[in-house]
């Protein structure tokens, strides 16, 4: 219709082709305000709501991220200072256990060198008993041996009786 209407009015004046008609000046402000009805109550406010929300979420998301992080920061100055003290601990266990090894070993040590020294004695009075075993048994035959010696170098008969204190003497104390 407004075709019609258009095609009438062109032909009674000259138009100018730039400037809209009255009726095209009120359809185009109905469709124009019918549209932006439309996108302003129907269309835009669920795209705004989805953009409120993921704006939420995304804040939401960083707050987490901080708190997450100032509670790591935490927990790591917690295990730092439990870290310390650990090995501090070990520290005093270590030392505990290297002076209660150096006693054990100061003890051993001890009672090896007194074994030792008993030992020692031991041998020591089972040699002096052997060779005082050995010299009483030597004396006769050391006896022997030097009168029938002095005899052969004295060219005459040396007794037994006569060697035999000598020798003891000797053998006795032979310095």
């Amino acid at each position: 219709m407004s075709f019609i209407l258009f095609a009438a009015e062109s032909t009674e004046e000259a138009a100018n082709p730039i400037l809209p008609v009255a009726n095209e000046i009120f359809w185009g402000a109905v469709a124009f305000f019918s549209l932006w009805a439309l996108v302003k109550f129907v269309l835009l406010p669920p795209v705004l709501k989805v953009m409120n929300e993921r704006d939420a979420r995304i804040q939401a998301d960083l707050d987490a991220a901080e708190v997450a992080r100032s509670r790591a920061g935490s927990a790591a100055s917690e295990v730092s200072d439990q870290l310390v003290d650990v090995r501090a601990e070990a520290a005093q266990v270590v030392d505990a256990a290297r002076a209660e090894a150096e006693a054990e070993r100061a003890t051993l040590i001890s009672a090896a060198e007194s074994d030792v020294a008993a030992l020692k004695a031991d041998a020591e009075a089972e040699i002096a008993e052997a060779r005082a075993a050995a010299m009483s048994g030597l004396g006769p035959q050391v006896a022997e041996l030097a009168a029938g010696a002095a005899s052969k170098v004295m060219d005459r008969q040396v007794p037994l009786s006569s060697a035999q204190p000598v020798v003891d003497r000797y053998l006795n104390n032979p310095n």
